[in-house]
This record gives C-alpha cells, structure tokens and sequence, in this order.
C-alpha cells in the first residue's frame, strides 16, 4: 500500500471527511476482519494565512505556504498527496514549481465521474475564487468537452459567504441549506444533469435528498482516488 499525503486544514471540516472516508475505504475494499486502514501522512497549515492572501489575490504565496507542507509530506515518507480544498488548486502552477511529490488533481476524479455517468452538463457551486476563475472550469471544459453551468450572482454571493462565515468554522445551518437547494434547483432548471459540490465543506451541509439530480461530492471523489492510487501495484 502507498503512502497518502494529505495537506488539510484548508479548512478544517472536511479534513476529518477526507480522513473518515479514506479509511473507510481502505477498510471496505481490503475486508478481511475490518481492520486495515490507510498508510497516510497529514501536514495541516493556518487557514487564516491562506484566506488572507486568497482576498490579496496573492496565489503565489498561497503557493507558497502549501508547497512548504507538501514537501513535509514527502520527508515522512508519503508516495503522493492530495490537497484537501478546490479553491487553492488556484495556485497549483506555484506548488507545483516548488515541489516533486505527484499529487491528484481535485477536479479530475469529479470530471471522471461525470463522464462515466454519461453527464455532459454539469452545475458546479464553488466558492468565488473557483466560480470567478479558470483552475476548475477551465478544466472541465478543456481537458473533459464537459459543458459547465454557474450560479447565478446572488446564489454565488450566498453560497461563498457561507462558505467563509459559517462552513469553514464547523458551522451548518438549516437556514444556509435552504439557500444552497435555492441555488441547485436554479442551475438544474437551466439544464445541469448533475451538480458537482466544488468545496470540500459543502458536502457537510447538503446531499443526494437536497437536489433533484445526482451530485457529485469533489470531497468524495478525490478521497476515492487516492485509495484507488494507494492500493494500485505501481
């Protein structure tokens, strides 16, 4: 089994998702007494740093700041790693430049996932940062054909300010979920087969019952990969 490397912290919550399904995983797929689980490493930075340059537009030293954990990763041993949060994969050209571990791209393994399921349009709800730049969508739309939908500016408004003010510190509120069903229910209506969750946290606060088409949780499906990359003979 690889090592997995996560950098987490960015922010919190999902971290303990992305440890959670992981292991479960691992557990699943090796069965025997139930007992197995991953061979990972964990470097978490300070969420407040990163956020501070996110609103700078300074991606490079959010580059920066990650690289620094993701070659920690790789002095306590780990194969590869993954980032546990869509918005900083912005800032990828930076890390990438400062490190040699091999990583998973969060947006291939939901892009995959689409394209396996025979989805040409997708709804992507994400933070500002990912609705307003290229790392995710332009992905999609190069690399995958895939046809991408946005929400609408005061769906994107509502979603990001949860995000940052309620998602990020462990908060979920009824109040907050309808307001994402609100935004989901739009971007179906205007075509979306299917809804890619494009944080990690925003599966915490809905699911498959909150949205008249299959979602696809980014958190889910790169946890997955790096199972599948883990446990894969070379």
């Amino acid at each position: 089994m690889k090592t997995i490397g996560i950098i987490g912290g960015v922010a919190w919550p999902s971290t303990i998702v992305y440890y959670r399904t992981i292991n479960e995983e691992v557990a699943r797929r090796l069965g025997g007494n139930g007992l197995h689980c991953a061979k990972l490493v964990l470097a978490q930075t300070d969420f407040e740093e990163v956020e501070r340059n996110q609103v700078l537009g300074n991606w490079e030293r959010v580059g920066e700041l990650l690289s620094v954990e993701a070659n920690k990763l790789k002095a306590a041993g780990a194969d590869f790693f993954i980032i546990a949060c869509n918005t900083v994969h912005t800032a990828m050209p930076y890390i990438d430049a400062k490190t040699d571990l091999p990583y998973i791209h969060i947006v291939d393994p939901a892009a995959q996932t689409a394209l396996s399921k025979g989805y040409k349009t997708v709804g992507l709800l994400g933070s500002g940062y990912t609705i307003k730049g290229t790392y995710f969508t332009g992905r999609l739309r190069e690399r995958y054909g895939l046809n991408v939908l946005l929400p609408e500016r005061e769906h994107r408004d509502n979603v990001h300010n949860a995000l940052y003010k309620e998602l990020a510190r462990g908060i979920f509120l009824p109040k907050t979920r309808a307001k994402f069903k609100a935004a989901i229910e739009d971007l179906v209506k205007r075509g979306a087969e299917t809804i890619i969750l494009g944080c990690t946290e925003f599966g915490m606060l809905v699911n498959e019952e909150d949205c008249p088409v299959p979602l696809i949780d980014t958190t889910i499906a790169h946890a997955r990969a790096a199972v599948d990359r883990a446990l894969q003979e070379n």
